[in-house]
């Protein structure tokens, strides 16, 4: 009779939880979402070019340099561990494509030729925060490189490439 009781009274709770969360006047009421469909009547355009989010300054004795150099890092965090892509910025500094010099499996670097205001830059530019990002100038070039190889647990960069003229890295960390 006690377990009857239980599970009676744990239907009872559980019918008025879900009364309670599917009640309309209990919400606020949605916007309506933005079409992106062609011919749909949008207000504004939808903008999805997004700033590079992480700024790195450039240290250098000599030369012109940028002030800063810039990229863009996303992480998507799963139990255990997240998967990282990194795209780095070479178009306010480098001119023609860059490439890749460099492929391991923990580590990646990229060059490209800088700009003709840059050309004498000797510097680097990296963050304690992110020590795996790295840039160089040097003879002429700019170079980025993704280091993995020092840190503890498991690192493995998954896919490294280039597109629209931007190297980036897609690498995953487990613990």
């Amino acid at each position: 009779m006690k377990s009857s009781l239980k599970i009676g009274f744990a239907l009872a709770t559980s019918t008025v939880l879900l009364a309670s969360c599917s009640r309309a006047g209990d919400r606020a009421p949605n916007p309506e979402p933005q079409r992106s469909n062609p011919g749909d009547n949008l207000e504004q355009p939808v903008d999805t070019f997004m700033s590079p989010n992480v700024q790195f300054e450039v240290t250098a004795d000599a030369g012109t340099c940028p002030a800063t150099v810039s990229l863009w890092e996303f992480g998507l965090g799963f139990e255990g561990g997240a998967d990282h892509t990194v795209v780095a910025d070479f178009a306010p500094i480098a001119t023609g494509s860059p490439e890749i010099t460099s492929s391991e499996e923990r580590r990646v670097v990229y060059a490209a030729p800088l700009t003709a205001d840059f050309a004498d830059c000797p510097g680097t530019a990296t963050s304690e925060y992110l020590s795996m990002y790295r840039y160089r100038f040097d003879s002429g070039n700019v170079y980025f490189e993704l280091d993995l190889v020092g840190d503890d647990g498991f690192r493995k960069i998954r896919y490294a490439d280039i597109s629209a003229n931007r190297p980036y890295v897609h690498w995953r960390a487990t613990e």
